[in-house]
C-alpha cells in the first residue's frame, strides 16, 4: 500500500492541497508513529536537542505534519493563512478552502524560517504580530510569516508614496474623479480608506477562520478632529462600513476614550493610540472596560505603547534642555515604559491587551516577547527577524539595570510620567510632550497626502 500511494503522490503537482480524508488514510499508513516520536521530541526538548532526520525522509516528515496539522484542528484553522498555508493570491481573492497548501506544509517541514519564527514566538508566548504601514510586499511577508494584522495611521499613504508610488497616484486619481464637493482633508481620508481597503481584503480570510480574532487591518481617523467626540464617533461609522475587519483607532485621551467606551459598546473592535505612559494605558483600558459592561460581545481592544517613538522623543527633550545622556541608557527608556504597561495590564487583568508600536529595532520585539503582548512592526524589521531567527523567549518582564532607571528618573520628568501612575490626569494626557509630538507627525501624514491631490488634480 505504501507503493501505491507513493507512486499516486509522485504524479501529483507540487502545489496541490491536501484534504482531511487525504491526511487521515495516509496517516493511519505509515504517519502515526513519526508522529508520535517527533511531536513528544517536539514538546519536551529544547530545539538543540531534537531529532533531525535526514532529508530522504521528508515524505514520512510530511505526514508527520499532517497529522499534526489535523490534531491541532480549530487553532490550525485560524492561523493556517497568516501562516502562509493558503497561496497569497486565493488571500486576495478571498476564496479560500478548507484545505492545506503542499508547497507551505512542504517548507514547514523542511524548517523555513520564514515559515516558522514568528509562528514560534505565538504558538510558546501568544505574542502576536502586527505589521506597521506596509506596502504590498510587506503584506504579503506578513501573511507568510505570521502576522495577525496590520496596522496603520495617517501616515500610512506617505510610506506607500515612497514604496508603490504608482499604486498611490492611481488612488488619488480615482478619489478625485468623485471628489463632487469634498473638501482637501475629506479626500484626503478617502484615500486612506481605499489604501487600507487592500489590505483588509488581503487579510479577511484570516479574519473568518479564526472567526474574528485575528485578521483586523487598523485605521486613524483625521488628526485635525481628534478633540472632537461627535467627529470620533462619524468617522468610526464611517470606517465600519469598510468590512467586518476592520479596528479602528482612538486617541488616547479624554475624548478619545469616550468614544473607544461608546464604540465597544456597539461590539466593535478598538486600537487606543497616542499612548505612551500607564496613566493613558489605565484610562482607556478602564474605557474599555466600561464599554463590555454594556454589551453582551467581546471585541477586541488593544492600547498602544510606543517605546521608539518615545525613546526619540527624549532625544529631542535632552538636546533642547542640553541634558547629557547615553544612548545605551535612553534606548531602554521606552521599553521600561512598556514594560511598566504590562506590569499594570497582568496585575489587574484588563481584557485590553497591549500593542507595542513605533519600533525602531529588532529589540523592540525580542525584549517584549511575552503571554498576551502584541507588537507592531515594520515590513524591513519583520524580513530581519525572519531572516536572523533569534532565539525564541519571553522577556516581557525582565527590567533594566537599577543605575540605568535611576538615571533616566532623574534626568527626565517625561520618563516618570510615563511609568509612574498618577503622575498625570487625563485632561493632561493631549499636552503630554511624546503626545504632541505623535500629533504634529500625523497632520505631516496628512498634509503629504494633501498635497499630493492638489498635485493631480
Amino acid at each position: 500500500m505504501a507503493t501505491i500511494f507513493t507512486r499516486f503522490w509522485c504524479t501529483l503537482d507540487p502545489i496541490v492541497v491536501l484534504t482531511p480524508v487525504d491526511v487521515v488514510w495516509a496517516t493511519f499508513t505509515c504517519g502515526l508513529w513519526r508522529f508520535a516520536i517527533l511531536w513528544l521530541d517536539r514538546v519536551h526538548l529544547p530545539r538543540e536537542f531534537r531529532v533531525h532526520l535526514p532529508r530522504e525522509l521528508w515524505m514520512g516528515r510530511l505526514l508527520v505534519v499532517c497529522v499534526v496539522l489535523r490534531v491541532r484542528s480549530d487553532r490550525v484553522r485560524s492561523d493556517r493563512v497568516r501562516s502562509g498555508r493558503v497561496r497569497s493570491d486565493r488571500v486576495r481573492s478571498g476564496r479560500v478552502r478548507s484545505h492545506w497548501n503542499l508547497e507551505v506544509i512542504v517548507g514547514l517541514i523542511r524548517g523555513d524560517k520564514e515559515m516558522s519564527y514568528f509562528h514560534e514566538v505565538h504558538e510558546q508566548f501568544d505574542t502576536e504580530l502586527w505589521v506597521n504601514n506596509p506596502a504590498l510586499p510587506g503584506i504579503e511577508l506578513g501573511l507568510t510569516a505570521g502576522a495577525v494584522g496590520i496596522a496603520s495611521n495617517p501616515r500610512y499613504i506617505a510610506t506607500l508614496l515612497q514604496a508603490e508610488p504608482e499604486f498611490v497616484h492611481a488612488t488619488v486619481d480615482e478619489v478625485l474623479g468623485q471628489a463632487g464637493t469634498k473638501d482637501e482633508q475629506q479626500l484626503a481620508m478617502e484615500v486612506i480608506q481605499k489604501a487600507v481597503s487592500r489590505p483588509m481584503k488581503m487579510f479577511h480570510a484570516l479574519y473568518r477562520e479564526s472567526r474574528g480574532r485575528y485578521g483586523h487591518v487598523a485605521i486613524q481617523g483625521t488628526p485635525f478632529r481628534n478633540d472632537n467626540l461627535t467627529a470620533l464617533l462619524d468617522e468610526a461609522e464611517r470606517f465600519r462600513d469598510l468590512g467586518e475587519n476592520v479596528i479602528i483607532k482612538q486617541p488616547a485621551t479624554v475624548e478619545g476614550a469616550q468614544a473607544l467606551e461608546e464604540l465597544t459598546a456597539r461590539g466593535w473592535s478598538t486600537i487606543g493610540t497616542m499612548s505612551f505612559s500607564v496613566d493613558q494605558y489605565i484610562h482607556m483600558a478602564e474605557a474599555h472596560r466600561r464599554g463590555l459592561q454594556r454589551t453582551t460581545k467581546k471585541p477586541r481592544c488593544l492600547i498602544t505603547m510606543l517605546p521608539g517613538m518615545f525613546d526619540e522623543y527624549l532625544a529631542e527633550d535632552a538636546a533642547r534642555r542640553g541634558v547629557e545622556v547615553s544612548d545605551e541608557v535612553r534606548c531602554q527608556a521606552g521599553l521600561c515604559t512598556a514594560r511598566a504597561a504590562y506590569k499594570v495590564y497582568r496585575e489587574r487583568n484588563y481584557e485590553a491587551s497591549i500593542l507595542s508600536g513605533g519600533a525602531r529595532s529588532t529589540s523592540h520585539w525580542t525584549e517584549l516577547v511575552g503571554p498576551g503582548m502584541a507588537v507592531t512592526l515594520s515590513g524591513k524589521l519583520t524580513e530581519t527577524l525572519v531572516r536572523e531567527s533569534p532565539r525564541v523567549e519571553s522577556r516581557i518582564e525582565s527590567s533594566a539595570p537599577r543605575e540605568v532607571i535611576e538615571q533616566l528618573r532623574q534626568k527626565f520628568p517625561d520618563f516618570v510620567k510615563a511609568c509612574d501612575e498618577g503622575s498625570m490626569v487625563p485632561e493632561n494626557f493631549r499636552s503630554y510632550g511624546p503626545v504632541v509630538r505623535f500629533q504634529n507627525s500625523l497632520v505631516d501624514g496628512l498634509e503629504i497626502i494633501i498635497s499630493e491631490i492638489r498635485t493631480r488634480r
